[in-house]
């Protein structure tokens, strides 16, 4: 069992998305395919339901999972502590959000990489207050996240506000045209969205709770790009940041759905420990500096 197919599957679990776990581990995507089936073939267990679209995780492929994250943290640990002892290699490690996975931070990443030979940058993505709570336990270095205000960001750290996200309801161009207008609409069409643990989620429920209704969850799934998909097929409703969808290639195929009730602003902002060195802090600040201007934050 190696630990590169362990990071394999657990990066496709987070994702969803086999191009984008192969961006983040930088190699082909059929060799992602690979690492996950030697990874089934060391375990002798089927780890997903090939049945279900997006793919699921059986009853063992969870129990998997959860393991294979407790083993590729305490990893992590192991690589930060040769790390210290190699003054000639600068490991960062920074956590983004689900929701922000399709940014463009891999391809910034990958463009930095050829200026910092000697620097070892690693995302994780995740909830907002599991990169926190990573942050807190030293697994990060850094994170960019969201919160709805002010008295809700983190203390302790050196932190900065990048701007304001704006996450809209968002439908196929055929469903607008055909009518789905309100959020009476988007609820009977049906939602298609992150698993529990997703602050955008947990907002939704909360806003459609005051309107007494329940949340008409139609597909869960975990990872911006395979809800981008099944929104742009019209299988449902998206909740999504709007800086993101005005920057995919098909941004025409979208709608996006101004609701009083359903509208959410929030602040994004980047933090990261006190303690890192100065050639941590630079590349640090580069990264942010270029996932701004990625985004236009303002």
């Amino acid at each position: 069992m190696k630990i590169e197919d362990i990071h394999a599957f657990t990066i496709f679990v987070k994702l969803q998305s086999t191009s984008l776990a192969a961006q983040q581990l930088s190699i082909s995507q059929p060799a992602v395919t690979r690492r996950i089936q030697n990874l089934e073939q060391d375990c002798a267990v089927q780890l997903f339901d090939r049945h279900t679209r997006p793919l699921k995780l059986t009853v063992k492929g969870r129990e998997i999972y959860e393991q294979c994250c407790v083993i590729e943290r305490e990893f992590n640990k192991l690589k930060q502590i040769i790390a210290l002892q190699n003054k000639e290699e600068t490991l960062l490690r920074i956590g983004i959000p689900n929701s922000l996975s399709e940014s463009g931070i891999f391809e910034i990443l990958q463009v930095l990489q050829k200026d910092y030979s000697t620097t070892k940058i690693e995302i994780s993505t995740g909830w907002g207050r599991d990169l926190l709570l990573k942050l807190e336990q030293g697994e990060l270095d850094g994170i960019i996240s969201t919160a709805k205000e002010q008295a809700h960001l983190p203390h302790n750290y050196a932190l900065t506000i990048m701007g304001t996200l704006h996450i809209r309801p968002v439908v196929s161009k055929a469903l607008y045209k055909a009518g789905v207008s309100t959020w009476q609409d988007l609820q009977e069409l049906g939602w298609i969205l992150n698993n529990e643990g997703c602050g955008f989620r947990q907002f939704l429920t909360e806003q459609l709770e005051l309107q007494q209704q329940r949340l008409n969850l139609k597909v869960e799934v975990t990872g911006a790009h395979i809800q981008m998909d099944l929104v742009r097929q019209g299988v449902g409703a998206g909740f999504f940041v709007q800086e993101l969808i005005l920057k995919q290639s098909y941004f025409s195929e979208f709608a996006v759905i101004e609701s009083e009730q359903l509208n959410l602003d929030v602040l994004v902002y980047h933090v990261h420990r006190t303690d890192l060195t100065p050639e941590q802090i630079e590349i640090f600040d580069i990264v942010m500096e270029r996932f701004n201007q990625k985004l236009n934050l303002n």
